[in-house]
């Protein structure tokens, strides 16, 4: 049945969404790049992590509410989980920002060298290699703050707590690894996207 609602009603649906996710992402970058200037980059990541867990919220109530799936929700609750937010970008974004630079030259640069021509092809991709697996990596290791708060959206009665006991006995040991397939394509894009544009700005 829901299935069936996605074409033409769910395209008209994130058409009307569009706006506010907008506004989301940009108040999001420009409220975490003060944090990291007065603080460090793990701050910043855990401010864009509490702000990425509104723009998650806000499109999951505004699905649900539109689509009627799952438990009556509310706008009032597009934050909620905002402890899980903060941790989870730290580590899926923050990992990456940090330590790919590390990796290449501690990992790939020793292995295959190309100190002989540092901006050909084969030096780039390394770089990229070390964005890519320090990103598949982190976006696994954040895994359980996602679905943690992706409980709490969708039961508005829990709190941090109850979130990860009711999603732990649903889903075990699986609970910190479980849907981290369908992360990993999307946060390799914003760590690509982090090194090429928000590494010089915050550099």
């Amino acid at each position: 049945h829901v299935k069936a609602r996605i074409w033409p009603e769910g395209v008209n649906l994130a058409r009307r969404i569009l706006p506010q996710q907008t506004l989301l992402k940009l108040v999001q970058m420009n409220v975490s790049t003060p944090v990291k200037n007065e603080l460090n980059p793990w701050a910043a990541f855990a401010v864009v992590g509490v702000l990425q867990g509104g723009v998650y919220g806000h499109s999951n109530v505004f699905f649900s509410q539109q689509l009627n799936i799952g438990k009556q929700v509310s706008m009032k609750g597009i934050f909620r989980g905002s402890g899980y937010a903060a941790c989870r970008d730290m580590v899926s974004q923050g990992i990456p920002f940090v330590f790919a630079e590390k990796v290449k030259e501690n990992v790939f640069d020793q292995a295959w060298d190309t100190s002989s021509d540092p901006d050909g092809v084969a030096s780039k991709s390394k770089q990229y290699l070390s964005v890519m697996c320090t990103s598949i990596v982190a976006t696994y290791l954040s895994q359980g703050c996602h679905n943690c708060q992706i409980m709490m959206h969708s039961d508005q009665t829990i709190g941090h707590v109850g979130a990860f006991r009711k999603a732990f006995a649903l889903n075990g040991w699986k609970l910190f690894y479980r849907g981290g397939e369908a992360r990993v394509g999307l946060n390799i894009i914003v760590t690509f996207l982090n090194q090429l544009f928000l590494k010089h700005v915050w550099d």
